[in-house]
């Protein structure tokens, strides 16, 4: 596995990088149960007809990433947007079960702003990545990639905080458009 940290202006965080062995079972499992539907994220999505920002459908993810190796790109927030997002979801909830909806919606409304910004700099991530390039996935620079994107507000895979976990394909890598 290996790590790196983005810090500067903005959100920073950690992108960790492993090379999926379990054929998806990781991921499928997840959304089969109760973790939300993935979002096509990567720049080359279009060109295997693929709505960046559309649903993810588990038998196209499974035939995509038949074609070689698969790699997770696991971005993990700073610990302060992690806290932010734990306080902000437990107040949120304490205000749900107490009887106040319209504060617990108020507070809801702000973890989904929290989110937001989490998703953000998970795309500014790849993007950078994208943009320097991995010569592991193509030895063109810039790429392209095909991005499968699941968000977990918990921390399965091992991790305790929220994080987003990046799904690239790189038999699908292709040079940037010029």
């Amino acid at each position: 596995m290996a790590g790196t940290s983005t810090q500067g202006p903005g959100i920073g965080g950690t992108m960790r990088l492993t090379w999926v062995a379990d054929h998806l079972a990781h991921i499928l499992d997840d959304t089969q149960a109760d973790e939300a539907i993935g979002t096509w994220t990567g720049l080359a999505c279009p060109d295997h007809g693929l709505q960046i920002g559309g649903d993810i459908d588990n038998a196209t993810l499974v035939r995509l990433a038949g074609q070689g190796e698969v790699a997770d790109l696991v971005w993990e927030p700073p610990a302060e947007l992690t806290a932010e997002h734990g306080e902000l979801c437990v107040a949120a909830i304490q205000g749900y079960l107490s009887g106040r909806v319209e504060e617990g919606e108020r507070l809801w409304e702000q973890v989904v702003a929290v989110w937001s910004h989490a998703w953000g700099a998970n795309y500014k991530v790849l993007e950078l990545m994208q943009n320097a390039g991995l010569t592991r996935f193509s030895p063109a620079k810039p790429q392209r990639w095909v991005i499968a994107s699941f968000g977990h507000h918990t921390g399965p895979h091992g991790l305790s905080a929220p994080h987003i976990h990046n799904i690239v394909i790189p038999a699908l890598t292709a040079a940037a458009r010029e």
